[in-house]
């Protein structure tokens, strides 16, 4: 696990999302992205169902230890550093994308998550967008300012996240650093717990899934 000072991500204020048709732009985004409602192929993102986590002021209560499972998904992950990117690739063998390794990695776990990324957004239980309340496990979802969510990784604590990008060309750890990597936090939209206590905290796959949806183009910058 690489190690680095926490970076602090000061929560911005939500903001109001109109819909009308198809991808709407986001109003008034923040340096850290923003924690309200993102568009995501005409859906809002963040809807009632969504359980967003409280934080202490204290930030004690944020820091307790992730499940078992999420644990356990870091380790599998790191199994895979190094192989390489692939739009639509679902395993090992032929290459992952963005979506298609957190699937892949959770579905070793015991935990079905939905294919693309605008889907995952919705899988599991809504994190406070800011970096004391995240676990290792949790995933981060990011799309740029106006634009559909298209990009998720895993976050794997001390300010570090895995995913598979296609700038890094392939499955890599990167730091959430507003100085080295500022398209993460600029661009962090949505943190997702998919695991408590060992459990699965996905819904049912029909209700956040919808037949025929592809991977966006990976928009993450190369690893610095």
């Amino acid at each position: 696990m690489r190690h680095s000072s926490p970076l602090p991500l000061t929560l911005a204020t939500a903001c109001t999302i109109l819909l009308s048709g198809c991808t709407q732009s986001l109003m008034n985004q923040s340096a850290i992205g923003l924690l309200g409602q993102v568009i995501q192929a005409g859906i809002a993102v963040g809807t009632s169902s969504s359980t967003t986590t409280t934080t202490a002021s204290s930030g004690g209560a944020d820091r307790a230890a992730p499940p078992a499972a999420a644990t356990a998904a870091i380790g599998t992950a790191e199994r895979f550093l190094g192989v390489p990117y692939k739009w639509g690739g679902n395993t090992p063998s032929e290459g992952f994308d963005c979506s298609g390794f957190t699937k892949y990695v959770y579905a070793k776990n015991g935990v079905a998550l939905p294919r693309v990324s605008r889907e995952q957004a919705n899988a599991g239980q809504g994190v406070a967008l800011r970096e004391s309340s995240m676990r290792a496990g949790d995933l981060m979802l990011f799309a740029e300012p106006g634009e559909a969510i298209s990009h998720v990784a895993i976050y794997a604590g001390d300010g570090w996240f895995i995913h598979a990008s296609s700038a890094g060309r392939g499955v890599v750890y990167t730091q959430l650093d507003e100085q080295r990597n500022p398209w993460y936090s600029q661009n962090l939209v949505v943190v997702r717990r998919v695991t408590s206590n060992g459990r699965s905290l996905v819904q049912s796959l029909s209700l956040i899934s919808r037949p025929g949806l592809k991977e966006l183009a990976d928009r993450a910058p190369a690893p610095r």
